[in-house]
């Protein structure tokens, strides 16, 4: 119980100081961006018919346990993908229907990258998951547990080559950097 308070008060110190640091004009609009990612997951776990368990926080994730060894590959991606589906579609609403300011401006580009980041076919994200759904229905579990694990490894390495190419050449926000760092040492450690 202790450890578990522990975690969700380190996480949230750290949300918060990233949040505080970061140069973003509208913080809470950056949490709201990832409510609407994560109600998508439960929506899709709701239609589906995935049960959920609970919610995990930890550093820059907060996760959603289900008992995926119920649900279907199919399933399993659908609900993998509620998050991303529902970034886009908040993006698209702000596009169409909210009057243009920074503030909508901003909340669209956090939804747009929000999406896009979690399609990244690396193992602790959404589109790695989608991707094992997907290695899973084509191949034997062996093959594709080690493709799964080779492409996530070698995608959260270039996103930290990327990443830190950015910030040295260009002096941009290290916030892609740390991510790609807790990918990266996220990945060593559950190998």
């Amino acid at each position: 119980m202790i450890d578990k308070l522990g975690e969700r008060i380190g996480f949230f110190a750290l949300f918060f100081t990233m949040m505080s640091i970061s140069s973003s004009p509208h913080p809470m609009l950056l949490v709201l961006c990832y409510l609407i990612h994560e109600f998508g997951h439960v929506c899709l776990a709701k239609v589906t018919k995935v049960d959920m368990k609970k919610i995990k926080t930890g550093p820059f994730q907060l996760r959603l346990a289900y008992d995926s060894s119920f649900a279907s590959y199919k399933s399993e991606l659908l609900v993998c993908a509620g998050g991303v589906l529902f970034n886009f579609l908040s993006a698209a609403v702000t596009l169409l229907f909210v009057e243009k300011s920074e503030s909508a401006s901003f909340f669209l580009i956090c939804n747009l990258s929000l999406g896009l980041m979690n399609l990244y076919p690396v193992s602790t994200l959404d589109g790695g998951r989608i991707f094992k759904c997907l290695l899973m229905m084509l191949f034997e579990v062996e093959l594709a547990l080690k493709i799964w694990k080779t492409v996530s490894f070698l995608f959260a390495f270039l996103l930290w080559l990327c990443a830190a190419y950015l910030l040295l050449v260009f002096d941009s926000n290290a916030s892609l950097f740390f991510v790609s760092v807790f990918l990266l040492v996220e990945l060593c450690f559950s190998a």
